[in-house]
Formats: structure tokens, C-alpha cells, sequence
């Protein structure tokens, strides 16, 4: 990302910029260059676009130059090479750019070099050998300006003849390094993008290398003695790790284990209507699943990055006989509230009211005392840090036991699940040993309250580097989570382009999912194995971008 005069240089990330390559391709290549027949919309797509990386040059907001960059067979330049074994020789990695396209009123060596230099800095940084173009049989000279030699004689494309060409990364022509220099003294730096992308997403989340080396390991059979005693030494830890409880295990996500929940809910008895809370998507999710079991509930409601409002709760619980119950997730991670379940757990225990929770994102995320409880729920594939696929569920085996399960589907019989010595129904191994080596990062207080410390120093950095660009969290301070930042995208952009954006610098972030794109969120999670250095980059571009689009608007 560089700024020349009125020119900026850089990778093209949002939905409009695009749309403005299409055009420019569409101008250049069928309108200017009859290389391809007129599609008849003013935009022509590439056939490589899905697998491309595109470097443009802005001016006053407008794509006014482009090209298109990819490493991944089948390269158009093989079509022009007499031999093609020169794209995959030993110690070869190819990168290939297509598709230079320059307004007319721009067609200067600023550039085209600039362009260039764009595409070799990220060529070099990222590990690239060789950069090999088709270029325009008039533009020939330009090329080799740029550092390019021609491997064969010119071929006919269309109406256009277009000469194989290859540039060396570490080989520029010296007039091209002394300009290289130049640039590199007086212009703004490029940042470098990562080589490969930083999951930043509430899951699937970043593994850690001994978690993935256990799911790797040779499957183990269900059903024998090394599987059983591993099942119910997880067990073990995960009761431990929230003050004691009874486990399920189930082979299914976070929203398997809730539905058991439901159903265990719907087989006990039926004092009063129950209360379900809800203030994120997770929460009217619950509401859903309820109903779909026969529950009609009382649901109270507060906007979204609104916490529970415990005095409501009170008010509500007030109405409900004793035996009924209360559900509600802690941490609502549409939204990044952390919501005050020690005080819920005061409230109904008061009223003598069975409390459920939604432990999915908060478990190994923050402490949990779920002695208090009637069920919870917990995932693998959040905070945990392991791969998804494990649902879970802590109970009380006792306090379930008269439970009339006989009209319950089998697979979401909790009581059942309870008293059985390993899984009840094929298990993978993958994802037991997976989930025992992610545990070992909680084994003992010392170490559990070191991963909670993390995880709190960490969120706290996240939500501080956005406020220093201008972006607040959706969830005050005092109720935010550790692992999920949820915000609004600056600028007006909307979730998708400002996600595609963090994924042109190499970080994949929150906010593809409707629920969030329909409020125009997204959101940063960091769960699992992220450090604060690993973030660092993602808040360099993102000050380097708004700066940049700050002067443009003046």
C-alpha cells in the first residue's frame, strides 16, 4: 500500500472497487483490446477471478489501473510457452499476473511501475521465484523496462498477439532498483500481508500445534478400553473445570447439545411457563428451539449489546411458580456481551427456579461455578481451542433421574448419556483426543487461570486498538467478553467489504453470517491459539487504510 502524488497503490478489497475492476476490465479487453467477445453488461468477469488477487491504483476514489495476480495451476501463460516445464521445475514457485488494464489518461511509467512494484513486493514477501505475464505484443518494450524477458515469440489471441514473459524475483534490471530505492525512501511503506490467513473467527478457531498433532493421530475404536478410559477422563476434567458436574458427551455441535436441553425440558415437569432471555441472536436461537419442543415460555428482551437487566429478571421470576426455569446464554457472542450469571443463579436459586445456560462460547473462556445450575451447555470448537464436534452438556445425573424420557429422541437423552461408561453412540476419536490435549491447557488452577488471563489481556487489547482508530465495540467495557469483539465497519462499508478487506490483508474475521450482515456488524473473536503479536498487523492496516481514506475525503 504506497501514495504517489494523487495515486494510491493497492490490493483491491471492497465490493465497489470490485465492481470498478470488472468495468475497467471489460473497457480494456473487449472494448480497446478485442481480446474476448462483448458479454453486453459493461463488465467482463475473469475466468480466474474466484482464484485471483487483484493490486489497483486509485485516484480520487476512482480504479483508474489494475492487474491480477494468482499461484494456482492452470497458468493462461502456458498456453504461449513452447515448454511448459519451466513453470514447475524444482525450486520454482510461479506467481502469474494477467490482465494489466490502464485508464488511457494514466498510461505512465508512475503507473505501471507502481503496479509492478506492488505485485514483486508481494511476490518477494511471500516466497514467490518468478513472476510470467502474457504481455501485449505493443506494450513490449514497457515490459521490459519493468524486468521482463521474453520466452518465445509472440501468439495470437483473439485480435491480439500477446509473448510469454518472465521476470526473476531478486534480478530487477538496475535503472528498476535505483527507482526501487528511490520509492522506498521517500513513498509510504508497503505492510506485508500475511502468507497465510489468521482465523479470527468465534469458529471454526486457530488450533494449536499439539491439538492438531492429537487429531491426527490414528483412530482408536469406541468401544475398547483405551477409548473408554480417555472418554471418561475428559469427562473428569471438563466436570472440574466448572466447580463439579455431572458430563454428556455428544458427537455434534454447541446447538446439538442445546437442543437436548430443550428436549430434557420438555420431558420434566410443567410448573409454570418457563422465562427465556434474550438479548443476541443466540438467545432468540434458544426461543426457537423451545418452541419446537412444545415450549412456550416467557421471553423477556433487550437490544442488542444490551446485558440482562436483573432487576426485569427478578420481576419476572416473581411470576413463576417453584420447578419452573429460566434459560439464557452467558456469553452472547453475536454481540460480545458477557451477561451476570452469578447473579441469575441468586435470583432463581431464591425463587426456586431451575436455571439453564448456554455456556458454548464461555466455557475455557472465563471461570464457571455451574453448581447452581440444572443444565449447561459447552463446545469444543470455541474457547477451548479445539475442533468442533464435540457437544456438551453438565447436569446433575441425580437431579435427572426421575425424568420421563420415553418419548425423547434417544440421541438427546441427557439422563442416558449421564449414566453410561463411554459414549453411548459412535464417538470419533479425533475428536476426544483433540479435546484431551486442548484440556491440558486447564489442568490445574494455575494453568486455568493463566489461559483466563490471557484470554482477558487479550480482548481488552482488541477492543482498545479499535477505539484508537475510531471503532467502538457494540458491548460496553464493564459487560464485554474476553474472546468476541462485535462492531460496526467504519466509513459506512458494509460487512462484506469491510470483511473481504481484513481477508485481502490476511485475517479472517466475523461477519459473513446474515444476522450479522443484516445489522451491518462484524466482529473479532480470538479463541483458541492467538496471540496479541499475531493481531498486531490487522490494526497497522487498518490505521494505514483509514488514514489513507481520510485524506482522500478531504
Amino acid at each position: 500500500m504506497l501514495r504517489v502524488g494523487p495515486y494510491v497503490f493497492k490490493r483491491a478489497e471492497t465490493r465497489q472497487e470490485f465492481e470498478q475492476i470488472h468495468g475497467l476490465n471489460y473497457r480494456t479487453f473487449v472494448s480497446e483490446i478485442p481480446q474476448y467477445s462483448d458479454p453486453g453488461t459493461g463488465r467482463l468477469v475473469d475466468k480466474f477471478h474466484e482464484k485471483s488477487a487483484y493490486f489497483i491504483v486509485v485516484r480520487e476514489g476512482r480504479v483508474v489501473g489494475m492487474l491480477s495476480t494468482h499461484d494456482q495451476p492452470p497458468f493462461s501463460v502456458a498456453d504461449r510457452l513452447r515448454d511448459t516445464e519451466i513453470l514447475s521445475r524444482p525450486g520454482t514457485r510461479p506467481m502469474e499476473v494477467r490482465l494489466l488494464a490502464l485508464e488511457p489518461d494514466t498510461r505512465n511509467s508512475t503507473v505501471s511501475f507502481g503496479l509492478m512494484w506492488c505485485v514483486y513486493e508481494h511476490a518477494r514477501a511471500n516466497g514467490y521465484t518468478h513472476i510470467f505475464i502474457s504481455g501485449l505484443l505493443e506494450r513490449e518494450m514497457m515490459y521490459k523496462r519493468l524486468g521482463f524477458e521474453a520466452l518465445g515469440a509472440p501468439v495470437a489471441s483473439g485480435q491480439a498477439s500477446f509473448i510469454p514473459m518472465v521476470m526473476t524475483i531478486g534480478q530487477l534490471p538496475e535503472k528498476m532498483r535505483r527507482v526501487k530505492r528511490l520509492w522506498e525512501t521517500h513513498m509510504e511503506r508497503v505492510l506485508p500481508l500475511r502468507t497465510n490467513s489468521l482465523c479470527l473467527l468465534p469458529g471454526p478457531v486457530t488450533i494449536a500445534p499439539a491439538v492438531s498433532r492429537a487429531f491426527h493421530q490414528p483412530p482408536i475404536y469406541h468401544r475398547g478400553p483405551e477409548f473408554i478410559s480417555l472418554f471418561q477422563k475428559v469427562r473428569r476434567a471438563l466436570g472440574d473445570l466448572v466447580g463439579g458436574r455431572d458430563v454428556a458427551l455428544f458427537n455434534g455441535s454447541g446447538t446439538l447439545a442445546n437442543e437436548a436441553v430443550a428436549a430434557a425440558l420438555a420431558a420434566g415437569p410443567r410448573s409454570g411457563r418457563g422465562i427465556l432471555l434474550v438479548n443476541g441472536e443466540f438467545g432468540e436461537r434458544l426461543a426457537r428451539q423451545a418452541t419446537r419442543f412444545g415450549l412456550h415460555p416467557r421471553v423477556l428482551e433487550w437490544p442488542w449489546g444490551q446485558p440482562w437487566d436483573l432487576e426485569e429478571v427478578e420481576s419476572a421470576l416473581a411470576e413463576e411458580p417453584a420447578g419452573s426455569w429460566i434459560w439464557g446464554v452467558h456469553l452472547e457472542s453475536s454481540t460480545g456481551v458477557l451477561n451476570d450469571v452469578p447473579g441469575l443463579i441468586h435470583l432463581a436459586k431464591a425463587r426456586g427456579v431451575r436455571v439453564c445456560l448456554d455456556c458454548i462460547s464461555s466455557l475455557g473462556a472465563v471461570p464457571l461455578d455451574l453448581r447452581g445450575t440444572y443444565l449447561a451447555t459447552g463446545a469444543t470448537g470455541k474457547s477451548l481451542g479445539s475442533y468442533a464436534g464435540v457437544a456438551i452438556v453438565f447436569a446433575d445425573a441425580a437431579q435427572l433421574a426421575g425424568l420421563d424420557m420415553s418419548h425423547v429422541p434417544s440421541y438427546f437423552d441427557i439422563p442416558a448419556v449421564l449414566t453410561s461408561e463411554g459414549p453411548r453412540f459412535t464417538f470419533p476419536s479425533p475428536s476426544l483426543l483433540a479435546l484431551d490435549a486442548a484440556l491440558a491447557a486447564y489442568a490445574g488452577s494455575e494453568k486455568a487461570q493463566a489461559r483466563f488471563d490471557h484470554y482477558r489481556k487479550l480482548g481488552a487489547y482488541i477492543r482498545q486498538k479499535l477505539r484508537e482508530v475510531g471503532l467502538e465495540p457494540l458491548a460496553a467495557e464493564e459487560v464485554a467478553c474476553p474472546v468476541v469483539t462485535t462492531f460496526a465497519p467504519p466509513n459506512g462499508d458494509s460487512s462484506e467489504d469491510f470483511v473481504a478487506r481484513c481477508q485481502s490483508w490476511g485475517f479472517d474475521i466475523g461477519g459473513q453470517s446474515s444476522y450479522l450482515a443484516q445489522r451491518r456488524l462484524v466482529q473479532i473473536a480470538t479463541m483458541g491459539a492467538i496471540r496479541r503479536e499475531d493481531c498486531a498487523l490487522l490494526f497497522k492496516h487498518l490505521t494505514q487504510c483509514l488514514s489513507r481514506e481520510a485524506s482522500l475525503a478531504v
